[in-house]
């Protein structure tokens, strides 16, 4: 099909009256830092913002879809705005009003982004929830948010019908693919049906109005409902220039974004591109990660910028690439883990791109990154505080701490990106700020380097101490995952009477490896010889499946539970 990068013509910004202003004008990550300054309007609003002001431009080209079958739809930006218009038509005349939520719960790209688009030109919150949820997380959290409306994949019906059993707030479910099976008390209808007119005049809303609620994944605890405003795209944007180098290349920006749809971190990297009039390419499948299939998408599409986080280039650097023509790709973003020096390296001899790490929390997206525009790489940095976030390893009382000391990584309010509570929790909302409220705590520790890299240690409430030394779990994994035989593997810290703590590795290892003798030494002299020999662990479970959330979070609270079963 050739190279759809071809086919947009010039994208030109009018960077006068862009609220974030253009970091290519500065020469230096240093200059850039200093002279940074946030514009943000009084009034703002997401979707006029990522499809309105751009839906004049007819044959500007916003997405590109390919579904599982071999279908593949293409969306102009007028296309998006009056379909998004029509929508919202039909929530304005089911009652859906300023402040109402609306949860959208479906893997269909091009509808999922039209909703949530919907929602804010009503002034309503949506809610993106995953379809991976059972009926029990889906009903606390349908729960807590109580949404007027829901828009779901058919398939989803009979978990919905179940969740909704206790939540009374549901007026409306509307069937992504088909009007839905009949729920009690509930109108059902199609999205294909909802008939409102193609012209909506959005409503107005402040910057700082409520947009979305986005759920935690509850690795520890009962999830909790993160309230972010319109103006957090706007907190996005500098950190988002950084790590997909934008627009600072004669090459029109092209991005093919692979995280789900459900989380922050695939939704903020559409509405990134569209805010800049830049395409993206979105494939809707089913049948989960395929990395053959991003060879064949990156060739037959010819992005220049692509989202691939660690768990997804380990398999398809097991593949030979060699037979794709990847020469469109530039720059690789990644995040969710700290990215090893090997997968460094494939990125930057095999995909031919450079590779940019991202730091960010559903509270606060987009903080830290790369840029190899400015500054060489270094396998496993977070990278730097994206200009106009003040980011700093600090202790409880918000002085800094010094070099190489590991703190609380925390950032300085205010900022746009920072969340603005967690919803129906004003006390774990209160939680969340340290130093008088000046500071917000992100919950991860983090020490910075004489460079003033930032460098992640691990969760708050994950780090081991064992014989006075602090042990970070995911530091032990990430060491551990680069051996060929393990498939995944969750660290904690587990009582012991000489060392306080001792770090021990529950370990799932690849299909049809068994774990042979000698293996278990193989994994404690890797990680003395590539981390520290304290951060060793000194007791190892082989089992069949490490516990993890729906986004590949290690569920540590499950390891320690299997712990305890173990020692009774």
């Amino acid at each position: 099909m050739g190279d759809r990068s071809e086919q947009f013509g010039s994208i030109s910004i009018d960077w006068e009256s862009e609220p974030v202003p253009n970091l290519g004008q500065y020469d230096s990550y240093e200059q850039a830092q200093e002279e940074f300054e946030w514009e943000v309007p009084e009034t703002f609003n997401i979707a006029t913002d990522v499809v309105t002001r751009h839906a004049d431009k007819r044959g500007r080209v916003a997405l590109f879809q390919r579904i599982e079958d071999e279908t593949e739809h293409t969306y102009t930006f007028w296309e998006l705005e009056r379909e998004s218009n029509r929508i919202a038509n039909a929530l304005k005349e089911r009652g859906i009003e300023r402040g109402d939520r609306v949860a959208i719960m479906s893997s269909r790209s091009d509808r999922v982004m039209l909703s949530h688009l919907a929602a804010w030109k009503t002034g309503g919150i949506s809610v993106p929830l995953s379809v991976l949820y059972g009926a029990d997380a889906l009903e606390f959290r349908l729960g807590d948010c109580d949404p007027r409306v829901v828009f779901i994949d058919g398939g989803l019906t009979e978990t919905l019908a179940e969740a909704l059993a206790d939540v009374e707030s549901v007026d409306c479910v509307v069937g992504m693919d088909g009007e839905p099976a009949s729920i009690d008390g509930v109108e059902t209808v199609a999205f294909s049906d909802l008939d409102g007119e193609p012209d909506y005049d959005a409503v107005e809303t402040a910057a700082d109005d409520p947009a979305f609620i986005l759920y935690t994944s509850g690795t520890t605890g009962r999830p909790k409902g993160v309230l972010q405003d319109h103006q957090s795209l706007l907190g996005w944007l500098p950190s988002f220039q950084m790590c997909f180098e934008l627009p600072w290349h004669d090459t029109d920006p092209f991005l093919y974004a692979t995280p789900d749809l459900a989380w922050i971190g695939g939704i903020n990297l559409v509405l990134g591109s569209w805010h800049y009039g830049f395409p993206t390419f979105c494939h809707d499948t089913a049948s989960g990660f395929d990395p053959e299939t991003v060879f064949e998408n990156i060739e037959r599409y010819g992005p220049t910028r692509a989202v691939l986080v660690p768990g997804m280039l380990k398999p398809m650097a097991e593949l030979d690439a060699s037979q794709y023509d990847l020469r469109s790709l530039e720059v690789v973003m990644s995040g969710s883990e700290p990215v090893s020096k090997r997968l460094h390296e494939y990125v930057n001899e095999t995909l031919g791109a450079n590779l940019n790490e991202m730091y960010g929390q559903t509270e606060a997206m987009h903080l830290v990154t790369s840029c190899s525009q400015w500054m060489e790489a270094e396998p496993g940095s977070l990278g730097y505080p994206a200009p106009g976030h003040d980011v700093r390893i600090i202790d409880e009382d918000g002085t800094e701490c010094d070099v190489d000391e590991t703190g609380i990584v925390g950032l300085r309010k205010p900022d746009p990106t920072m969340f603005v509570e967690l919803w129906n929790d004003e006390e774990a909302t209160n939680r969340k700020y340290i130093a008088d409220g000046k500071w917000m705590n992100t919950d991860d520790l983090g020490y910075r380097d004489e460079n003033g890299q930032l460098w992640f240690k691990s969760r708050a409430d994950d780090l081991i101490i064992t014989n006075g030394y602090r042990v970070g779990p995911a530091e032990v994994e990430d060491s551990i995952r680069e051996l060929d035989l393990v498939a995944e593997v969750g660290v904690i810290g587990v009582d012991d009477d000489r060392r306080g703590e001792i770090v021990k590795a529950y370990v799932e290892l690849t299909d049809g490896v068994d774990a042979v003798e000698g293996f278990a030494d193989m994994i404690r002299t890797h990680v003395r010889e590539n981390l520290a020999k304290y951060e060793y662990p000194r007791e190892i479970t082989f089992v069949d499946e490490v516990p993890t959330t729906v986004t590949g979070k290690i569920k540590r609270s499950e390891l320690e539970e299997l712990d305890v079963e173990a020692s009774s």
